[in-house]
């Protein structure tokens, strides 16, 4: 027999299943608006950014002699087709995997192309169709060095020198020609970031934060300088950024510092922090300073991870402004706008002079944009173009941030592109580098 529960119950059943039949599923009409493409963190500070966008003229680029193309990190406008038409693709060795990190960039010069793999072999290449010229293993004779992983860093060129960074601490200077040995120097701290070259040193920095400059005729230790370490940080980091007109070296630490050097002696002038005031501000608990510092002048542009892009003025340290924006990707700056990637994913456009922004676009990267890494932008062909780790290529129309075009290469890229003698060469996590016009 039901008791009153029961009776309840049932009677609440049928209720719902009668407004069930009655209800009738009403399709919404209209065009469908992608949200996530209408919506920024960030919001212009002008009504018309475009009109105050000015970019640097396209140049014919030689060569590409750093990481970062110089020892300013200002990259060249490269006059390149963007048809994107392979040209040639070439193993250059071991690549990313659960142990080792792909971290190089190439290096050309003289039509011929370096590249160092995550096992330390350095090669070289010609151009103009990818032959291997020569090969070599600059594995160090430390017994404990072949259990390292991330064994190779990074190159820079100057004149007919190539300087390698380690992971197991060592720098080593090789001749362009045919890879002999110039020097080396151990510095007994594994290294994750890009060498930088100017002013006859190499500029290097080691997993404890500390700074070296060596001299690029023996390798000799100049000056050294090191700051609070940090027990964890990201993979890699920020080359050192070399003023000339000044002789000031800048470079990031991965507790969120960047400092200044008098390049000479080594002398601190003056030291930031990139990071937010408020914990709240911050979008992440980790503070390198992974983009490289870009200097222009008198101004240097950093940006930290844990929200904070800054111009600095040079001689003083004192900032000339700065927005709540954090990311791991080195500005690109061109003519007189700024462009960077977010830590949210965004490509937004600043004035240089202000830091006002000009327009803020949310990439619109798939299902799966949690997975996908968006590398520096490049100008080329007066376009910014994007990389994305998942192999596609975007172009965006630099004064007002429209997309123009998008392409998938059908590879797994692991960093930038660079540009040379009207090719570029994009390089994958498995050690391929593939030249496209």
């Amino acid at each position: 027999m039901l008791n009153r529960q029961d009776l309840l119950r049932l009677g609440c059943c049928a209720l719902v299943m009668m407004l069930g039949a009655c209800t009738k599923k009403e399709i919404p009409q209209g065009t469908r608006i992608a949200v996530w493409e209408q919506n920024t963190k960030v919001r212009p500070d002008v009504a018309d950014g475009s009109a105050q966008i000015k970019i640097a003229p396209a140049v014919g680029v030689e060569n590409w002699l750093q990481a970062e193309a110089n020892a300013q990190h200002v990259l060249p406008h490269a006059n390149v087709n963007t048809q994107f038409q392979k040209q040639w693709k070439t193993d250059f060795g071991t690549g990313s995997s659960r142990r080792e990190v792909l971290m190089a960039k190439p290096v050309v010069k003289n039509n011929v192309v370096y590249m160092l793999d995550a096992d330390g072999r350095l090669s070289a290449f010609k151009l103009q169709d990818g032959e291997q010229i020569w090969r070599v293993e600059l594995l160090s004779q430390n017994k404990y060095a072949g259990a390292t992983s991330m064994k190779g860093v990074g190159l820079a060129m100057a004149d007919d020198t190539i300087f390698v960074t380690t992971g197991f601490g060592a720098v080593v200077a090789v001749k362009a020609k045919d890879g002999t040995k110039i020097w080396e120097q151990n510095l007994r701290s594994p290294l994750r970031i890009a060498p930088s070259v100017a002013a006859g040193k190499v500029f290097v920095q080691s997993i404890n934060n500390r700074i070296y400059a060596l001299s690029t005729i023996n390798g000799e230790i100049l000056w050294d300088y090191d700051i609070a370490s940090e027990h964890t940080t990201l993979v890699g980091g920020a080359p050192v950024a070399y003023s000339p007109a000044l002789d000031v070296a800048v470079t990031g630490f991965s507790n969120g510092e960047i400092q200044a050097f008098g390049a000479t002696i080594g002398t601190p002038l003056w030291s930031d922090n990139l990071v937010a005031n408020r914990q709240a501000y911050s979008s992440t608990a980790l503070h390198t300073v992974k983009a490289a510092p870009v200097i222009e002048g008198e101004t240097v542009y950093a940006l930290g991870t844990a929200d904070v892009l800054a111009a600095i003025d040079m001689r003083s340290g004192t900032r000339r402004w700065e927005k709540a924006i954090g990311g791991t990707q080195t500005p690109l700056l061109s003519g007189n706008t700024l462009f960077v990637i977010s830590e949210a994913k965004e490509l937004i456009a600043l004035d240089k002079s202000n830091g006002n922004i000009l327009w803020a676009k949310a990439l619109d990267l798939g299902k799966k944009a949690d997975e996908i890494t968006v590398f520096a932008p490049l100008m080329v062909n007066n376009h910014l173009l994007l990389t994305l780790s998942d192999g596609r290529v975007m172009l965006y129309e630099p004064k007002t941030g429209q997309k123009v075009n998008e392409v998938n290469l059908d590879e797994k890229f692991n960093a930038t592109p660079v540009a040379a003698q009207g090719y570029i060469l994009f390089t994958t996590a498995n050690a391929k580098i593939i030249a496209y016009k």
